[in-house]
Formats: C-alpha cells, sequence, structure tokens
C-alpha cells in the first residue's frame, strides 16, 4: 500500500539503450543483460510487520488477509489467528496531507472454524502521512502519525489504542535502478508485550523486480519477512512472516497474508 517513485526513469532506459551506438556494442551479451534490467518490473521495497511512514495513495483502495498460527490475546498453543483489512488513501500527501482509513475484521470465526462469530469484533485505524525531503539516504521520505484500533467493537475494546509515529525513507539503486532499499523507524504506544506497552519500531527491505524481503523489530522482537507481487495477478501480493523469530518474548509464530490493491485515481 506504499506509493513509490521512479517510474518514469525505466522508460527513459530503455530509450536509452535502444540507441545505435550501445545497440552496436562489441559485447552483445552485456547489451542484452542490461536490456533485460531494464525490463525487469520496478521494485517495491516495504518493511514487513510494523507500521510505515508512507500512506496509501489518493484513490488506492486496499484488502489483506491474514493468518496466523498462533492468538496473542489467548496465547495457547494451537490456538490459530486471523484477521482482514479494508482500507483506502485520501488527500495528497506530496503537496499537503495524505490520509488513510481503513477498518480491521479482528474475528474471522464460520461454522467449520472457531465460535462462529465472523466480524463481531474489529476496530477503525487512521493514519495522517506526508512527504518529506529525504533525512538519509533515499530518494523520497514520508513521516506518518497514526492510530491503529482508534475505535474498536467486540474484544477490541479490551485492547488500547496504539499511537504511533513512523519515519520511512526509499532508495532505487543499480545503475538502471533494478534494487529498491526501503528502511523504518519509529515508535509506537502498544506494540509490546500483547500490545500492551509501548516501544520503539523500525526495520529495513530490499526488494528486487517482483520480490521483497524485510528485517525488522518492535524493542528485542525480532520479524523476517518476504513478499511476492504476484505478476499474473496485478496487484495481487503473497507475503509471508516469522515473528517473534527468536521466541524473544515467547511469542513466535508464522503470519500468511494475501492482499490485493487497486488505484482508482486521485480523490
Amino acid at each position: 500500500m506504499e506509493q513509490y517513485g521512479k517510474y518514469w526513469l525505466k522508460p527513459l532506459l530503455f530509450i536509452w539503450l535502444l540507441l545505435p551506438n550501445f545497440a552496436l556494442s562489441d559485447d552483445y551479451d552485456v547489451y542484452l543483460k542490461n536490456l533485460g534490467l531494464v525490463l525487469e518490473d520496478t521494485p517495491r521495497p516495504s518493511v514487513g510487520s510494523i507500521a510505515s511512514g508512507f500512506g496509501a495513495g489518493s484513490g488506492v483502495v486496499f484488502t489483506a488477509i491474514s493468518y496466523s498460527d498462533k492468538d496473542l490475546q489467548t496465547n495457547l498453543d494451537n490456538d490459530d489467528d486471523g484477521s482482514i483489512i479494508l482500507g483506502m488513501g485520501f488527500g495528497a500527501a506530496e503537496q499537503s496531507l495524505g490520509i488513510e482509513a481503513a477498518v480491521g475484521i479482528t474475528s474471522v470465526s464460520t461454522s467449520y472454524w472457531g465460535d462462529g462469530k465472523f466480524g463481531d469484533e474489529g476496530n477503525f485505524n487512521l493514519k495522517l502521512h506526508k512527504f518529506l525531503p529525504p533525512q538519509l539516504y533515499g530518494n523520497s521520505a514520508s513521516v506518518a502519525l497514526g492510530a491503529s484500533n482508534l475505535v474498536g467493537w467486540g474484544g477490541t475494546t479490551q485492547v488500547p489504542t496504539n499511537y504511533y509515529l513512523a519515519y520511512s525513507e526509499q532508495r532505487f539503486l543499480g545503475d538502471y535502478f533494478q534494487y529498491g532499499l526501503s528502511y523504518t523507524l519509529g515508535y509506537g504506544t502498544a506494540v509490546d508485550s500483547g500490545e500492551s506497552e509501548g516501544g520503539i519500531f523500525g526495520g529495513i527491505g530490499v526488494a528486487r523486480s517482483n520480490y521483497s524481503g524485510s528485517l525488522s523489530f518492535i524493542n528485542d522482537e525480532l520479524h523476517l519477512s518476504g513478499t511476492w507481487y504476484i505478476p499474473a495477478l496485478e496487484g495481487v501480493t503473497l507475503n509471508f512472516t516469522r515473528a517473534d523469530a527468536f521466541n524473544a518474548n515467547e511469542t513466535k509464530r508464522n503470519i500468511i497474508t494475501l492482499g490485493y490493491s487497486y488505484n482508482f485515481g486521485e480523490l
């Protein structure tokens, strides 16, 4: 759901590669290799498991469904968990302020599993985000102020609201910008110890073509994530995260997320 720049660079590079002085290069293998790099999909680096300083662009609608083999609320063995989120972006983060609003359904039980009470728990989430001049190493940067579980119903009313501040940058690397780099640093009021205590979070992600991987942390909890942007299904992503990878807080778990986004155009 993040925004990415530099999409206009690759068409220019493609034209440059087709210029006669390069096409007639003695090293034709090098030419073919470089041509292949230019034709790769633009990398989309992201940092999994933590809030980002970037937000959904105006008119971007997104949804995701997640499965976890451990429920942090019960913390019981063999008690899995799931959730669904649906959100949309508004405003213009480049010129003024971007707004990302999302509704989460944290109870996805059906007659086939769980208590059968689908949708009896959920929450509303809000993020304000703004593009800034990069302060570190990025080509683009954004800061976000958000609130997860701002308003809830069902069991989520027993979980505190997580107010957070996050700063993120992105950079494209390589002779043909075939690599992407993303990094984030922030603080949340309810991100640790079962979402009841505050803490620092951050991470770094790398990407090439349709693949992105990241390493992130929430205080002493480490998360490893990998994302595949499925080429045959435009807008569809598949993510796997190993949360609390070294079981620092005894919450080690696997999370699988299937996501989809679509851009209706600026609103």
